[in-house]
């Protein structure tokens, strides 16, 4: 699968990421980062715990690096959960269940289609 057969698949902006990062072989060196990051795994565990201040964290880290490498998807759902975590100081629960499954589904598929690259 070529980069910009990816970014149709995902749903992403490969012009935007190319824009960005000038050239395929940055692109497909940062996936391959993007793929060794912790920060979904932060998110979800942070969840899991009602511990919103690494969700907050986590959701603004992972929303900056799909930003930067056009995953729009990615960059959305994570951008919705940063929001709803922001003042996280203030929250005892919130309910995150639809954003959690947007964000499983958005991830999992990403990184399945980086594997596929080639």
């Amino acid at each position: 699968m070529t980069l910009q057969e990816f970014y149709v698949l995902i749903g992403g902006n490969y012009q935007e990421a190319l824009g960005r990062l000038m050239n395929e072989q940055l692109i497909t060196r940062m996936l391959v980062m993007f793929k060794q990051s912790n920060s979904y795994g932060d998110i979800v565990s942070g969840y899991e715990e009602k511990d919103y201040k690494k969700v907050f964290e986590a959701s603004h880290s992972l929303k900056g690096v799909a930003g930067n490498l056009s995953l729009t998807p990615l960059f959305s759902i994570s951008s919705a959960i940063c929001e709803k975590v922001r003042n996280y100081e203030n929250l005892e629960e919130v309910d995150l269940e639809k954003e959690m499954e947007e964000l499983n589904f958005s991830y999992v598929n990403i990184i399945s289609k980086i594997d596929q690259l080639g």
